[in-house]
Parts: C-alpha cells; structure tokens; sequence
C-alpha cells in the first residue's frame, strides 16, 4: 500500500499560500494548518529517532515553533524565494541562536536539518504521485532540487545565527541591536541608548565591518559594551571610543581578528564612518587573520572617488605609457612610484628597487621622455602620486 502523503494539494486562499510564485509549486505546497502540525510532527519524530535525541512535544516552543518554521519554508520554496531564507532576523537565523544557548552542536544541528529537509522532499514527491495524474516532470524535479537548495539556504542562516549568538547574548543583548540600529538610521534615540549602555555622552565611535565568528571576537577584546547589527552574510558591530582617540588606537587589541574599521566619528556621523568601511570591505584581497582600517586607506580612497577624475589625469599624463609593452610599463611605473616616494633620491630608490642607481638614472630619463609635463613640477608630482595610488587601489 502507498504510504499517504502528509504533504498535499490544497486549495488557494489558504492563509499561508504565498501570493506570488510557481503556481504549481504553491498548489501542491499550500498546506491548511491540520496539516502543517502534521507534517512538522512528522520530522520532529523522525529526527529525534534518527538522531537519538530526547522528544519535543509539537507544542514546545524551543530552539523555535516547529510548526513555523515548516511554514516559513514550505512559503519560502513555494514562492522560489531561497534566497529569502537567508535574510537577517528570519526564524532560520533564531533557530541557530537558540540552539547556540542550548548547547546544540553546529554540526549536529546541520544534520537535522538537511534530514527534515530530505523527508520534506520525499513527502513533496509523494504529494505529486498521490495527486496529480499527470504532471510536468520537468517541472517536479524542478521543485524537488528548490527544497535541497531551500535546505541548504536553512543551514547557512542556522549557522550565521549559531555564529552570532555570543553577540546576541542575554542581558544587553536587545539594548545594543537597538543602538546599532539607531545609529545605522542617524535615529534620534542613538545618544540616549549609547548612555543606557554604559557609553560616554562625550564619545566617538567607529563602525566595524566583520564575519559573525570575528564579531564574536571582537566583543570580547575591545573595551565598553559593542553595538551590533547582524546582516546576511557580516554583522556591523559600533565601538565606543573617548573623544581625543583615533579608531586605530585599538589595532593591538584586534591583532589576528579579520575585519575592516572605519574612523572614529560622532555618535550622529556613525553611517559616514560604515560606508567608508564598506568601501574598503568592498575590495578584492583583504588580507586574513588581521585588522585593516579605514584610517590607514584614506589616501586611496580619496585618490579613488572619482573615477572620471582618475581616467583624465590617466589620458593627461600617461599616453605614452600605456603605448609600452605591459612589463615594460609595470617596470617605469615602480620606479615613477619610487621616485615620488622617496623625493627623488636616487640611492633610497634604488635600495627599494633593488637595482643599482645608475639603472635608475637611465629608467626617469626615458620617463621624462614619456611623461608630458616636467617631473619638478609640484602640481605634476602631486597628479601622478594620485594617479600611482588609484592604479594601486584599483
């Protein structure tokens, strides 16, 4: 005999039927809510058999409602929606913080949830066995792959929470979200939550861009109590810092943490101090296992802000240049760099290159051959460390 399929077609107008998505999908996924507790206390027994853990009654509300998060993905597969399930504060992400505090391993937790999800696509399957005579196949293995990939999508926000849960720990876990999003929205209420957590009323703070495992790193090496916003894929974590202090005052105390810091602003400047973070979070090669601040770019990322700005002074100054073979261009352009930053003298140039001082001599001669404007000129020197530096940032 068939096993009878918890999953089924329904009719729409259901409640928790999404209003946009593959119709098909929404049919044979729309689930009344019988049949939701149904199916949700199918996996809870099958995973705490497979799993050998203690049983949880339907009912019971930790790490979270069973019955909701069966809901919210069966929504989220239904309206082709995977990537939805990744979004911050979903219930997929609470599940991970809670089973953080419950001493839940992470991996276990993964276990669990990509074996509900393997019931959930054998029950899917089953569905369209037991109520569709004839459907588009292409259209079935179509959805049955949405619910592994919707899977996967569950693990990654289960462990973005699992990873973000000593931030999002008890006490002044709520005050210090409730900052960081004032601050992120200049909100008004920023100043007064800043003191409530313990901040100075006099003090700066810098934005910091970081993974949820570096976050959790972070709050446990720098001073004062840390603000923090969880993202999809980061978390931007606000540091308090006195008045006359520069954000790089706490680069030892970061030392082998990965994470990008912006400058130290007023409380009410804390998003100009975020974008120019995320600007430099932004670019290819971070290095790892270190902090990198914003404080430290500020020259490449002035040289950088206006790329038509940039692409003129490429078009004034190096024509000729950018004629040459591609080696022989790198070549000029170092030592150009060189001789800019050591002010032209000849033996530090070389020391830096690496090449005795008479090669020097002979690479700026046929520079100044190339280059239209005189070397000496201030303005021109000043134009081309711009354009040097753009070129390097970019």
């Amino acid at each position: 005999m068939r096993r009878q399929a918890v999953l089924t077609a329904l009719p729409e107008g259901d409640g928790i039927v999404p209003e946009q998505g593959n119709n098909f999908a929404v049919q044979l996924l729309g689930a009344n809510e019988e049949r939701l507790a149904q199916l949700a206390l199918h996996l809870v027994e099958s995973v705490t058999q497979e799993f050998g853990l203690p049983p949880i009654p339907i009912q019971h509300q930790w790490p979270v409602s069973v019955v909701d998060v069966v809901r919210q993905f069966l929504v989220h597969v239904a309206s082709d929606d995977v990537a939805g399930i990744r979004v911050h504060g979903s219930v997929f992400e609470t599940l991970g913080i809670e089973a953080s505090r419950g001493g839940l391993d992470m991996d276990v937790l993964a276990a669990t949830i990509r074996h509900a999800v393997s019931l959930v696509q054998s029950q899917t399957h089953r569905a369209v066995l037991a109520d569709r005579d004839e459907v588009d196949k292409e259209a079935v293995l179509e959805l049955l792959q949405r619910v592994l990939l919707a899977g996967e999508a569950v693990v990654d926000a289960a462990r973005h929470g699992y990873e973000i849960a000593e931030l999002a720990s008890e006490g002044d876990g709520e005050l210090a979200r409730q900052l960081a999003a004032e601050l992120m929205s200049r909100g008004a209420r920023a100043p007064e939550l800043a003191q409530r957590l313990g901040w100075k009323p006099d003090g700066l703070v810098c934005a910091m861009i970081a993974s949820p495992v570096s976050g959790a790193a972070i709050a446990g090496a720098v001073p004062g109590t840390p603000a923090y916003f969880s993202r999809t894929a980061d978390v931007v974590i606000a540091i308090p810092l006195p008045r006359e202090y520069l954000a790089t005052s706490i680069r030892s105390r970061l030392e082998g943490i990965q994470c990008v810091v912006g400058p130290a602003v007023p409380l009410d400047e804390f998003c100009d101090s975020l974008a120019l973070a995320q600007r430099v979070s932004d670019r290819d090669e971070l290095p790892a296992h270190r902090p990198v601040f914003v404080d430290d770019e500020l020259l490449a990322l002035t040289c950088t802000s206006d790329p038509m700005a940039v692409e003129a002074l490429r078009r004034k100054h190096f024509v000729g240049l950018d004629q040459l073979a591609p080696d022989v261009r790198a070549m000029l352009v170092e030592t150009l760099h060189a001789w800019l930053r050591h002010w032209g003298h000849r033996p530090a140039i070389a020391a830096d290159l690496h090449v005795h001082p008479q090669t020097v001599s002979g690479r700026l001669h046929r520079l100044r051959d190339l280059l239209a404007d005189d070397l000496e000129d201030p303005t021109t020197r000043s134009e081309l460390l711009v354009l040097l530096t753009a070129e390097g940032a970019a």
